[in-house]
């Protein structure tokens, strides 16, 4: 398993060092934006969902 990840990986670093400065960050902005978004919304719905629950829950524990 781990040879198949070292492989991948050599892969990917490989094909990341060899494009030329320009290339290399075309496209990536916008696609780490969104998912920044994403998680940033899923955290708040989380929290908004489950928050008092975790408050509650934090505030029951008793240490020995």
């Amino acid at each position: 398993m781990f040879d198949h990840l070292r492989t991948w990986w050599s892969r990917v670093y490989t094909r990341v060092r060899d494009m030329p400065p320009d290339e290399r960050d075309r496209g990536s902005t916008t696609e780490q934006v969104i998912w920044i978004a994403f998680l940033a919304g899923l955290a708040l719905t989380v929290i908004g969902i489950f928050g008092p629950q975790i408050l509650d829950a934090a505030q029951n524990i008793v240490f020995k």
